[in-house]
């Protein structure tokens, strides 16, 4: 060996073993890993690490499914209250989801150029005071301006929790993704429990529109006579007196305020601590981030082939699923009313609702330990042929009455898990930036608003059967999308830069072979190597300590 290979070696063994070297510390911890020690991913503590971050992220996203769940419950009380007729009411669910997009939309756009735990605190807050300002409101028009405000908060959070869930997390984000959705089944479940206690369910729509008595026949006249009543404004004021569902209002509205209070509690402890190492994500604004609408650009039209393709398939996955969620949310309880199903009566509409959104909150309760033994494609696997089989049982014995409620239980069961284990999925393949994770969470907003209102048109036409037709036309195109994105992504060098990796479960999987430790987070690979961070991973796993002749081994310590 001549002077300058002793040189390089000497340099190569100095930065390998000395802490005060930048980007000696996680060198050391995956040279270490790469020569065979496989440490495990150790959720819990990932989780104690992070637990201020992750437990504040569950609650907003907690807070986002309330504003989801209240809102069904009450439109007989707040028709009431807006002097409004059922018909007019509809309005505010179509603003409510319309909104919601924008929010999703905007707050991507926003997410580059503002720190994302503010943009949270706008939402978290905004959701709090639009709730605490709905019973003031005495006209259509004004509940309309209310719920505007309301849906935008509510887009901003759904893509901004999810986006520093999965920066937080990386690859890692299985099971803390499903919990914070978990929290928003809980929402959605509780907010209309508390509402059930003060509403008085009555629909105003006769007393405001005026109404026909069906015609009888006169014993004096012997005639058909029908009689017009006209709008009685006095008893819809009276009913609307006798509603104590702005207390409801007011208890959910305070509960959003303390979330709100606890991310500013964590912006605060940010503030103090001084600049966090980890950086915001894979795209920041200092990374290049893009403003405006460039997140459509940079997505779509600058991703490689491969990555955009993912993306594409992703996309329309959970446009599918959180639209078949919202379908079978909304129009259970139309179905209940308008199918001849034996012994059905029509209160039991509520039930049904409250069934599932009962077995959804518990679908993704189980979803959390789950998501840390089983990989995301063996849960969305599981999901979607699970969904598929309840909705034939559903189908081939749809006049019963008992099969109606087994049906709707595993439905919800089924369909909880399907988008954050699609997300999850999605970040085994491809490096989840905001801009990536901004366009699945439109695409879920969207066919959250869309996929009702064809169901809507379907149900008028064909009737109320053509409602489960429909539930199990989406999850059979949800089957092939799903093998054309596990076959896609399985080419991906992400998915394949890690070893041998089982297809159902998780433990399988040690973290060195993808070059990532329990304690750092993927993100903040490149803060410390001054490297990209897919050329970062792949260079690690590559490595060969033990000779540092090697001109690849030396590379990584060029400045």
């Amino acid at each position: 060996m001549d002077g300058t290979d002793e040189k390089w070696g000497e340099t190569d063994n100095t930065l390998n073993h000395s802490a005060s070297v930048d980007g000696a510390q996680w060198i050391t911890h995956n040279e270490q890993t790469t020569a065979g020690k496989e440490e495990k991913v150790s959720f819990w503590r990932l989780f104690m690490d992070n637990r201020l971050q992750v437990v504040t992220y569950c609650l907003v996203f907690g807070s986002f499914g309330v504003c989801v769940g209240f809102l069904g419950p009450t439109v007989f009380d707040l028709g009431c209250q807006t002097n409004s007729d059922l018909k007019e009411m509809n309005w505010v669910f179509f603003v409510q989801l319309l909104m919601t997009l924008v929010g999703s939309i905007t707050s991507g756009c926003m997410a580059d150029r503002v720190q994302n735990n503010i943009l949270l605190l706008v939402g978290a807050a905004g959701v709090s005071f639009s709730m605490v300002l709905i019973p003031a409101c005495d006209t259509l028009g004004g509940l309309i301006v209310v719920l505007m405000i309301m849906g935008w908060c509510m887009g901003c959070i759904d893509t901004i929790a999810n986006l520093r869930m999965i920066t937080l997390f990386g690859k890692n984000v299985g099971p803390f993704l499903q919990a914070m959705h978990c929290c928003y089944g809980l929402g959605a479940f509780v907010s209309p429990m508390i509402a059930s206690a003060f509403l008085l369910n009555m629909d105003c729509t006769p007393f405001v529109d005026g109404y026909t008595v069906e015609p009888h026949t006169s014993v004096e006249m012997k005639e058909n006579v029908s009689v017009e009543v006209p709008p009685q404004p006095r008893k819809v004021f009276r009913y609307r007196n006798m509603s104590h569902v702005p207390i409801a209002f007011y208890i959910l509205g305070g509960l959003q305020l303390l979330v709100a209070l606890e991310v500013a509690l964590v912006i605060l402890r940010e503030r103090m601590r001084g600049p966090a190492k980890t950086p915001a994500g894979p795209q920041t604004a200092g990374e290049g981030g893009v403003g405006g609408f460039g997140w459509i650009r940079k997505c779509c039209a600058t991703s490689p082939r491969d990555v955009f393709l993912i993306t594409l398939l992703a996309a329309i996955s959970v446009f599918l699923f959180d639209g078949l969620q919202s379908t079978y949310a909304n129009y259970i309880y139309t179905y209940a009313h308008e199918a001849s199903v034996k012994s059905l009566q029509k209160y039991e509409g509520a039930i049904l609702d409250a069934c599932f959104w009962g077995m959804f909150a518990f679908g993704r309760l189980i979803s959390v330990p789950a998501a840390a033994k089983f990989t995301p494609g063996f849960m969305l696997l599981c999901s979607i042929v699970g969904c598929s089989l309840a909705l034939v049982f559903t189908l081939i014995f749809r006049f019963s009455h008992v099969t109606i409620y087994i049906g709707t239980c595993f439905v919800g069961l089924f369909v909880s898990s399907m988008s954050p284990s699609a997300l999850s999925l999605t970040e085994q393949f491809i490096d989840m930036n905001s801009s990536i994770t901004t366009c699945l969470i439109v695409m879920a907003a969207l066919g959250e608003a869309l996929c009702p209102i064809i169901v809507g048109n379907l149900v008028v036409s064909l009737g109320a059967t053509s409602f489960l037709a429909f539930c199990f036309t989406i999850v059979l195109v949800t089957l092939v999308l799903y093998w054309a994105l596990y076959m896609a992504g399985k080419q991906m060098a992400k998915y394949q830069v890690a070893s041998a990796r089982s297809f159902v479960w998780l433990s399988n999987n040690p973290v060195a072979a993808a070059g990532e430790s329990t304690l750092i987070d993927p993100s903040s690979v490149k803060y410390y190597s001054r490297m990209p961070e897919s050329d970062s991973n792949v260079e690690m796993a590559a490595m060969e300590p033990h000779q540092p002749n090697n001109a690849e081994h030396r590379q990584p310590y060029e400045s």
